[in-house]
């Protein structure tokens, strides 16, 4: 009888000492995987006889698109291992092709995606030496299409824009590594751009 008392005593201690554990037993959160983004080397972008260069990250392939006229050139920077193409736009200004016609354009563009935007972080650029002036646009949102846009100009013959498309439905949050590295990139491109 008393090795049946103390068998019970123990066994009422253990399973209390195991309740006494301070673990959450709340389930934890969905998760992603971790995104490795290695650094890039860049190459010269100087082809498809456009008047300027600039340079662009090695993980990027340069396709031509179909012209409609003489005065506008379509590009694509396909970044296939992010499923995402930057895609680019440049225009000779002229009268059937003014800058604030295409500036406004470039708003309205960047104003498609506010339904699904917490909001837009808008930055000048300027450099005065190579004479290209622009904009880019940050647009934060985790369902957004197009997290980042930009032009630029040498404000007199000049036009070149650039929107970052995903060919998917968007995830913003888990896809910021990729997000980060391509707009670093991005902003590699604009600074290093130069017109012929």
């Amino acid at each position: 009888m008393k090795l049946r008392f103390i068998f019970i005593f123990l066994i009422g201690i253990l399973v209390l000492a195991s309740c006494t554990n301070n673990q959450n037993s709340t389930p934890k959160p969905k998760t992603y995987f971790r995104i490795e983004v290695p650094e890039p080397n860049y190459l010269t972008f100087d082809t498809l006889m456009l008047p300027f260069t600039f340079q662009y990250p090695d993980y990027g392939t340069i396709e031509k698109t179909q012209e409609k006229d003489a005065n506008t050139n379509w590009f694509n920077i396909n970044f296939k291992q992010y499923g995402c193409k930057l895609y680019m736009t440049y225009v000779s200004l002229n009268k059937n092709f003014r800058l604030d016609t295409l500036v406004n354009d470039s708003y309205n563009f960047t104003k498609e995606h506010d339904k699904f935007s917490s909001g837009v972080i808008e930055r000048e650029y300027e450099n005065n030496l190579e004479k290209v002036y622009g904009y880019v646009f940050d647009i934060k949102g985790s369902q957004v299409a197009s997290p980042y846009q930009f032009y630029v100009t040498d404000s007199s013959k000049y036009f070149l824009r650039g929107a970052l498309y995903f060919d998917f439905k968007p995830n913003n949050d888990s896809l910021s590594p990729i997000i980060n590295r391509l707009k670093t990139d991005i902003e590699n491109m604009i600074s290093t751009l130069k017109w012929k």
